[in-house]
């Protein structure tokens, strides 16, 4: 009679746990003008017919956006499906992080303890929704279970090839990023040396022709100029003008160096098996790697990315020369269960007095609103009324509007009106020159109305001072509009 796993229905409520901590933190996110609706946006205006490119200042890699345009086409355009997106992503992380930990011989429990502590460090992310960096991390997670399945067989080097053009069309840093990382592996092991040129070309066996292939659709498209403009004329204005970094966090850089440190020390002992010094080296190669993924933008989020590898790593280590070696089975089961749950408990309670003190008091889009569903406050709401409005008023009388600040999306994406890079006029998401190109622009607009806001401190850091500048000296001032002022190039 075949033996039943006993543990199936532990694990499946603590997943169904996640699930619902996931669907309940990224549902009752409250409206707010930043990335979840930057990237709405640009699915957005993909789905009611813009060229990813050549009508939208996309700057990264199409496949997140293709696969987001294909939910809005089966399930509806709205915000509420771009949450499930959102939703189907987490669970994809999590999911393959528990599988990671299983293949790295980690007990069930155990597995469960590791997902959960991580379930900590991202929550206070989840209100970015569905998002390129989270799918480029699941196609990671992916590529390291590849590893632990079929190193070093001829049929890694293919799926590591496939799963490098994915995560390179998801986000072409990370995959630069991902790339390195794995060479640097196969560089540094005894066992891959030997064959090191062969099994590159084998990953290129399977790279370059879905690379050809997805680059000849952007050409049919009429996208492929476009492309290479923003996704590679862009980077060096991205990083050079949007460069943060807060003493704070200089704790983050210890910590990361401490790893490395530790992880070196592991690999160069005589005490340790084989097995998991190459497991280490793997995993210390990609985490490497990773670590650029925090520049130019050194905030709570890209740390979050970039300790991801190291966290796998470092409790990889933890779990096999310490935590199996002092606990019994049965008292790592009892204490994995009870910090694992309570961990969950924790969240829900954490989330829970959020939505009786808050978002209970909030407004609501309708069904046929593309914000459907979206928790808003009521300031917000007839905020963003009272500017939709009054720009209908002027298109009817043939002056169009531009809205130059990072809250524009909120206004144009009710209008179904589409500015192109005007629309997020940001530093660095404009293209090679993108700056000067875009103050021409704007002075060859004539007739038009920009509003911009009034105090400066109002605006979003990556926004252009040039450009604002431009608008200042160059342009009449007409009228005020709440916290905007309008100008008009006559």
């Amino acid at each position: 009679m075949k033996k039943t796993n006993s543990n199936l229905p532990i694990l499946l409520l603590f997943f169904t746990g996640i699930f619902l901590f996931f669907i309940f933190c990224i549902f009752t996110t409250e409206f707010n003008c930043a990335d979840r609706i930057w990237n709405f946006q640009n699915i957005y205006k993909m789905h009611q017919g813009a060229l990813i490119y050549t009508n939208n200042n996309v700057i990264i890699t199409p496949l997140f956006f293709f696969l987001g345009n294909l939910l809005f086409h089966l399930f509806g355009a709205n915000l509420f499906v771009y949450d499930a997106y959102g939703i189907i992503i987490y669970m994809a992380k999590f999911t393959l992080l528990f599988a990671i930990f299983k293949k790295l011989k980690q007990k069930n429990f155990l597995s469960t303890l590791y997902t959960s502590i991580w379930l900590i460090l991202d929550s206070s992310y989840l209100s970015n929704s569905a998002n390129y960096n989270q799918l480029a991390l699941v196609f990671s997670l992916i590529g390291i279970f590849c590893y632990l399945s079929s190193y070093p067989k001829k049929s890694y080097h293919l799926i590591q090839g496939f799963l490098l053009f994915l995560i390179f069309f998801t986000k072409q840093t990370t995959g630069i990023y991902y790339a390195f990382g794995i060479l640097l592996f196969e560089l540094i092991c005894p066992e891959s040396r030997q064959n090191f040129f062969q099994s590159q070309l084998l990953k290129l066996a399977s790279f370059l022709p879905c690379t050809l292939f997805t680059c000849i659709i952007l050409y049919w498209q009429g996208n492929f100029t476009d492309f290479i403009n923003l996704c590679f004329g862009s980077i060096l204005e991205f990083g050079t003008s949007n460069q943060i970094f807060s003493w704070s966090d200089i704790k983050y850089i210890f910590l990361l160096s401490f790893i490395i440190g530790f992880s070196t020390f592991v690999i160069k002992s005589e005490n340790v098996s084989n097995s998991i010094k190459i497991h280490t080296k793997f995993l210390l190669c990609l985490s490497l790697g990773m670590t650029f993924n925090m520049y130019p933008l050194l905030n709570g989020y890209h740390i979050n990315m970039a300790m991801f590898f190291y966290y796998i790593t470092f409790i990889y280590i933890i779990d096999q020369l310490l935590i199996s070696e002092i606990f019994t089975a049965k008292q790592h089961t009892t204490i994995s269960l009870i910090i694992s749950f309570g961990i969950l408990l924790a969240l829900f309670i954490r989330v829970g007095f959020a939505y009786f003190t808050n978002y209970i008091h909030l407004q609501h889009f309708d069904k046929n609103h593309p914000f459907y569903n979206t928790a808003i406050a009521s300031e917000n709401k007839e905020k963003i009324n009272t500017i939709t409005n009054y720009i209908k008023t002027k298109n009817a009388t043939g002056t169009q509007v531009i809205v130059l600040s990072y809250e524009a999306a909120s206004y144009m994406i009710p209008l179904n009106l589409n500015n192109n890079e005007l629309d997020l006029a940001t530093c660095g998401n404009l293209g090679y020159h993108g700056i000067q190109n875009t103050i021409q622009k704007i002075s060859n607009m004539k007739h038009t109305e920009f509003l911009i806001f009034t105090e400066e401190d109002d605006c979003f850091y990556q926004e252009s001072k040039e450009i604002r500048n431009y608008i200042l000296t160059h342009l009449k001032k007409t009228d005020e509009l709440l916290n905007y002022s309008i100008y008009i190039n006559e």
